[in-house]
């Protein structure tokens, strides 16, 4: 350590602190090395424990801090100091300031007051130094003797009034009224206030009364002094002054000559929530009614009371989201609950925060009402719809504020009970299966079927969104079959799906309800005007993919269909797609989409499915993006996301295979990661375009940006894969020996294969299914299928049941669009994923095809990867952020908004993976 007399303390005032610091010989010297020494005695930063410093070794302290730094020095260790003129000028100060403290010769100082600022006169001259004003703020906050004086000095006087009141006293008066000084007088002036004696009396009484400050007699006071007791009399002139401060504060008192005694509602109001307070920092007093305290802990709330709109007992009934309900208007106020008669009188009657009810009084906020006002009259005009009413209901359960929820619903008995099985799915009455359907429902997808046909009793749209492989189609036609017992398919269902999947509900609707007449609007034979109608009226589903549903959108939309059934349903999830625009226009009395991923990449695709099902009930597009999608998306904000999620919960029912309801008893799934490294070739190629690209992203901004990066994601992608590929070569050779990818799903398949059982591969790219189906039929002398977007539907149903049925067919590739969904492929128990889509829940989906109801083997995944690309990285990167993935799902464009310096983290290979 070192010796104390080698050092200089310097000081210095930087506002808002006080900055010291130490030299030896002209040098600074570390904190560490002086601190223990000047801060023994320093309680308030524990004896130096906790100090603010900076890289130039300086020490920050509060002017408080300062003042106790100085004044706790022992008088010998300051014999033993080296302080500069500055240093030694402030502890002086200190020391001078606290006697003249304790003699009385510190008082605030008047003239700063006045001109909005708290200074102290010490010896009668004021204190200069911002520091030492500060620090005696502090220490006089800190006073235990000083707590009244602190209350009226250092309140905010400005909002309160009080420096106009104050300006005409003196400053004898003035510390007298601050609680510096003492006032002599033998009394305090005292106001009460009295409430009208029942409810229709408006107006109130203000009395002043004189309160003797030992004995705490009490005298009214008139105006005069003839009452007063004779030694009181020579105090005459305070009683006149408090009265002119009073009126100086409260504008309304200036009326007449006199104290006014008899105030309106408003000015009651006024009194009893501001002045009374504006007073007491006066030093008057305030006696006010004993539930004022009360009265400002309740919070009203306006009640909508629906109610059904039939007899009691008769069922209840109202037809789709936008239908518009009966209703009261009621308000509750504490214990109060006022009919819609009495709120609406007092909506138009109230001028005045206080109201009256019952014999009690409340406080209600004039903007709140004016508000509730302007609520009433947007309702009573255009009426309350059901969407508005399940609105408020289900985010009231959130403890919204009343800005975001102006009323609350309340619903009579014989909707309370259908509103509960909307918000609860267990509460609605499992229906058992249809008699008619050939086959066996688990116990959930009796609920299923149940709850699809609860929602249409109402015209509720619904969103069936399973796990795939949990059995929607089964569930559907149930619902379909459900439907027809109870002579609801007056018209056909009409059912849009993928192209890929109509001859898997052909077969299905075949096999399982074999009652019902399905047919099949698709093809170039497909009946078209007259001929339509007429084919329409012999069938009970009509099947019809999406693409010709919007080619026929004109002929499908002249019908209003018993049920429009949506099969993958997020086809429709880009809501601007022409496709999308067209089914929406479709008319039907029930709707449901079926989808295992209502959410792949943008929270707007569960939009567009839900304004599909019920159109308007999450509002419009642009809306919808305001309240959800930015702040869930960008901010990743909780509360938004389970205010959506509570808001589609009652049209949404999903499960997965791991809920404990659903049972399935599937074998296990395991999911293995085929890491490869590039070969040479590769390395070369993908090296080569990322660093032409990035020299193009230097003269590149905006969309021509996202351009070039997803571009190059799509050859970058492609190199992984095979250079083959890259190149679209025509007769590529030594296709294992150019792509360590490529060698293993070889690999992979003929392990599979020695094993007799059969695989799965998916692949996003055309080129590269041609290539593995080529390569592996050559190899092993056997066809291997493959199937993708532009082959018929025909051609795809007959792969599919070779597949299944077949044991020689052991090898299927799909591209990932068109058999990533809907297909039912058990008799494979390995999934081969040859590149990624990076995009969790399609990948699922894909494998799905194999581990769902019906499989009894354990399913083997194999996720391929090469090492130091993008690939591997962007795996890194979703494993990583698996939960918020799951709940925000994003696909490749994201990366698009990415620097150019965190593209370059992603991007550049690593060449310790590249195969020599």
């Amino acid at each position: 350590m070192i010796d104390v007399n080698e050092l200089i303390l310097h000081t210095e005032w930087k506002p808002p602190h006080v900055v010291l610091w130490a030299e030896r010989n002209g040098s600074v010297i570390h904190v560490n090395d002086w601190k223990p020494l000047f801060f023994a005695w320093h309680e308030s930063t524990f004896y130096g424990t906790f100090l603010q410093t900076d890289s130039a070794q300086r020490i920050y302290l509060k002017p408080f801090q300062a003042w106790e730094l100085f004044l706790t020095f022992p008088p010998s260790y300051f014999q033993l100091q080296q302080f500069t003129p500055g240093t030694a000028e402030m502890a002086e100060m200190v020391k001078e300031t606290e006697k003249a403290y304790v003699s009385g010769q510190l008082k605030p100082d008047f003239s700063a007051w006045k001109s909005g600022q708290y200074g102290w006169v010490m010896n009668e001259e004021p204190v200069r130094a911002p520091w030492l004003n500060a620090a005696l703020n502090e220490v006089m906050k800190n006073d235990e003797n000083k707590t009244e004086f602190a209350d009226r000095y250092y309140s905010e006087r400005n909002a309160a009034g009080l420096e106009r009141a104050f300006s005409a006293l003196n400053e004898e008066r003035w510390l007298q009224k601050i609680g510096w000084e003492n006032d002599p007088s033998p009394f305090r002036l005292q106001f009460i206030l009295e409430e009208p004696d029942n409810d229709s009396e408006k107006e109130w009484t203000l009395l002043l009364y004189l309160i003797e400050k030992e004995e705490g007699m009490r005298l009214a006071y008139n105006g005069t002094s003839t009452l007063l007791p004779e030694e009181w009399k020579e105090h005459k002139d305070k009683i006149t002054e408090e009265i002119a401060l009073t009126k100086e504060l409260i504008p309304w008192m200036k009326k007449g000559r006199e104290l006014k005694e008899r105030l309106s509602e408003k000015e009651a109001y006024d009194f009893l929530s501001v002045r009374s307070e504006q007073l007491r920092h006066l030093g008057i007093d305030s006696v006010l009614p004993a539930w004022w305290n009360t009265v400002k802990q309740y919070q009203p709330k306006v009640k909508a009371r629906i109610k059904a709109s039939q007899s009691p007992g008769s069922p209840v009934s109202f037809v789709g989201i936008n239908a518009l309900m009966q209703f009261d208007w009621r308000l509750a106020l504490g214990d109060a609950d006022l009919t819609e008669e009495e709120f609406r009188s007092l909506m138009s009657d109230s001028q005045s925060p206080l109201v009256r009810i019952q014999g009690d009084w409340y406080q209600v906020d004039q903007e709140w009402m004016k508000r509730v006002r302007q609520l009433m009259k947007e309702v009573d005009k255009n009426g309350l719809q059901l969407k508005e009413a399940l609105e408020q209901h289900l985010l009231s359960q959130d403890g919204m504020d009343g800005e975001e929820l102006p009323y609350t619903v309340e619903w009579d008995e014989s909707l309370s009970g259908v509103v509960g099985q909307l918000t609860e799915t267990s509460e609605i009455p499992v229906l058992p299966a249809s008699s008619k359907l050939n086959g066996e429902l688990r116990d959930y997808q009796k609920m299923g079927s149940s709850w699809m046909y609860f929602l249409r009793r109402f015209g509720l749209g619904a969103c069936l969104a399973d796990d795939m492989g949990l059995g929607k189609t089964v569930q559907t036609i149930d619902y379909l079959l459900k439907v027809k017992e109870d002579k609801g398919l007056v018209s056909p269902a009409l059912l849009i799906c993928p192209t890929s999947v109509m001859g898997n509900w052909q077969k299905e609707l075949a096999h399982f309800a074999p009652d019902l007449k399905v047919g099949l609007h698709y093809g170039g034979t497909r009946k078209k005007g007259s001929d339509l109608a007429e084919n329409i009226l012999k069938y009970d589903v009509l099947i019809t993919s999406y693409t010709t549903a919007q080619l026929d959108e004109l002929e499908l939309s002249a019908y209003e269909w018993s049920a429009i059934i949506l099969d993958e349903a997020q086809n429709i999830k880009n809501s601007y797609t022409k496709q999308s625009r067209s089914i929406r226009r479709l008319k039907g009395q029930h709707k449901i989409a079926l989808t295992g991923t209502p959410v792949e990449n943008r929270l707007l695709e569960l939009w567009a499915i839900f304004n599909f099902l019920n159109p308007g009930y999450l509002g419009s597009e642009i809306s919808f993006q305001r309240r959800f999608v930015q702040p869930v998306e960008r901010g990743s904000d909780g509360e938004k996301l389970i205010q959506l999620r509570r808001l589609v919960q009652p049209f949404l029912l999903r499960r997965t295979k791991k809920d404990p309801a659903v049972q399935l008893n599937l074998p296990e799934k395991q999911e293995i990661k085929e890491y490869c490294p590039l070969s040479s070739e590769q390395a070369s190629l993908y090296e080569r375009t990322v660093q032409e690209t990035f020299e193009q992203l230097e003269k590149a901004a905006g969309m021509k940006r996202r351009g070039l990066l997803l571009a190059m994601i799509g050859k970058l992608k492609q190199i992984c894969d095979h250079p083959a590929l890259y190149g679209k070569e025509m007769k590529p050779g030594k296709l294992e020996e150019r792509s360590v990818k490529f060698a293993k799903m070889a690999e992979l398949v003929e392990q599979i294969l020695e094993k007799e059982e059969k695989c799965l591969i998916f692949t996003q790219f055309i080129y590269m299914g041609e290539a593995i189906k080529h390569h592996l039929e050559k190899k092993y002398g056997k066809p291997v299928l493959f199937l993708h977007g532009s082959l018929p539907k025909k051609k795809r149903d007959e792969m599919i049941e070779q597949f299944q049925e077949n044991d020689k067919e052991s090898i299927f590739v799909l591209s990932l669009k068109a058999g990533g969904t809907g297909l039912n492929l058990t008799e494979a128990n390995h999934v081969i994923h040859y590149d990624r889509w990076w995009n969790p829940a399609v990948e699922n989906q894909a494998t799905d095809r194999a581990h769902r109801i019906g499989q009894n083997k354990f399913v083997t995944v194999h996720k391929m990867i090469t090492l130091g690309t993008l690939e591997e990285k962007i795996d890194e990167m979703l494993e990583s952020k698996k939960e918020l993935s799951e709940k925000v799902i994003q696909s490749e464009n994201w990366i698009t908004e990415l620097s150019t310096e965190e593209l370059k983290d992603i991007l550049t290979l690593r060449n310790e993976w590249i195969e020599a």
